[in-house]
């Protein structure tokens, strides 16, 4: 075996082009940096590129980006069929909250899977608390319905996982809870110069 390794090596060095001078691992690291953000890899905000851009980590790297789209279009078409259940209960909601808190959850587990399909693990490298609070309550609502069988619980979780969801919109805003507060005092002012002509 070492003389087989040994015959393709020679053969190699015999028949190699002459060619640049390899580059260091650093150098290479930064090439492939470069080529990435050329191709758009952030597209545009921060955090968020396109799902066919380069990516070095994908989310399961046995699939071909096709099967990760066919996979997140599933998921995709499985929360809109879950949440558009759950619309169906919205009147029924006293009698039958339980069924829309679950349907609704099913719908929200099957958005945040296709959309770490599409994004990979970069989707989970630092999230926010908001986000961190979403998916407790999640969870928290899911194990109340489904684990728990139990009304209350699962309301009491549907309830947070609304406020949870609140926390990660302001999370995801550019400058949180002072960006909101600074464009509600805008809306605000351009609310009372229409009402209140001078």
């Amino acid at each position: 075996m070492a003389d087989l390794g040994q015959q393709l090596r020679d053969y190699l060095a015999r028949h190699q082009a002459p060619g640049p001078p390899a580059a260091s691992p650093q150098q290479q690291q930064q090439e492939k940096e470069e080529e990435e953000a050329a191709a758009g890899g952030a597209g545009g905000w921060p955090g968020w590129g396109w799902p066919w851009a380069a990516e070095t980590e994908p989310c399961l790297p046995g699939l071909s980006r096709w099967q990760r789209l066919a996979a997140a279009g599933l998921c995709a078409l499985l929360a809109a069929l879950c949440f558009g259940l759950a619309a169906l209960y919205a009147p029924l909601l006293l009698l039958r909250a339980r069924k829309f808190a679950l349907l609704w959850s099913l719908g929200s587990l099957c958005a945040l899977a296709a959309a770490a399909l599409l994004r990979g693990p970069a989707l989970l490298r630092r999230p926010g608390r908001g986000s961190v609070l979403y998916g407790a309550a999640l969870c928290g609502t899911l194990y109340a319905a489904l684990g728990l069988r139990s009304a209350p619980l699962t309301a009491l979780g549907a309830a947070a996982q609304l406020g949870a969801a609140a926390a990660a919109l302001l999370d995801a805003l550019p400058g949180g809870a002072a960006g909101l507060r600074r464009l509600a005092g805008l809306g605000g002012a351009a609310l009372r110069r229409r009402v209140l002509p001078l």
